[in-house]
């Protein structure tokens, strides 16, 4: 394992997957018994983070989990809609060939991931660790921390929502922002230390100004 390491998000930050998660937010919400988000309703809810959210659509905790199962299953259904975000693989490829670890920590399922990204990109990554409950990736990151015997300054998160910033804060890990996934920029850059990302190119720099040596 290198000395530094590089946790990535996966739906909205390497995979553009915001139309297939409302299409199977809808659905999951008919089956039980939430509200849904509407096409044309979409800017307040990304405003929000994942508790404000939820309480937005009226989802009591003990059902997140059934939730999360159903959403993921809905996911692999409607796969064709995602894709990752343009410059992804040779993001990736240029901070492993820095000498930077990676891993991937998502709260969707190993089939999709492989799917969207490509054995070939999904190869770069050291870890992967899928199937993160809603509020359970700062669990993931301890135990990243732990197993690898890092530092917390020697990993850095990167993310696409509030409570992303959130899990990174909590183990005390470096996080950068990504601009173009779920969380609206102006309402998520409160949350980061660092100005968000606003291309995927830009990634490898800024990732090797965090973690710098």
């Amino acid at each position: 394992m290198s000395q530094h390491l590089a946790v990535f998000d996966f739906d909205g930050t390497l995979a553009d997957s915001f139309d297939a998660f409302l299409v199977c937010l809808n659905e999951a919400a008919k089956r039980h018994g939430f509200r849904g988000i509407a096409p044309d309703a979409t800017e307040e809810p990304r405003k929000m983070s994942g508790r404000q959210l939820m309480d937005h659509l009226g989802i009591p905790f003990w059902k997140v989990p059934a939730i999360a199962v159903d959403m993921r299953q809905r996911v692999l259904e409607h796969i064709d809609m995602v894709r990752p975000f343009p410059g992804t693989a040779e993001a990736l490829r240029a901070i492993a060939d820095r000498g930077t670890a990676l891993a991937l920590v998502t709260s969707n399922s190993r089939e999709a991931v492989h799917t969207v990204l490509g054995a070939e990109t999904l190869a770069l990554f050291a870890q992967v660790h899928c199937g993160a409950s809603l509020f359970g990736k700062r669990f993931k990151l301890q135990e990243l921390l732990w197993s690898n015997r890092l530092k917390p300054q020697q990993v850095v998160y990167v993310g696409d929502e509030i409570r992303d910033a959130e899990a990174a804060a909590a183990v005390g890990v470096g996080f950068l922002g990504v601009a173009w996934g779920f969380t609206r920029a102006a309402e998520f850059q409160q949350y980061c230390r660092h100005p968000l990302l606003e291309r995927m190119e830009d990634l490898p720099a800024a990732i090797a100004e965090v973690l710098p040596g």
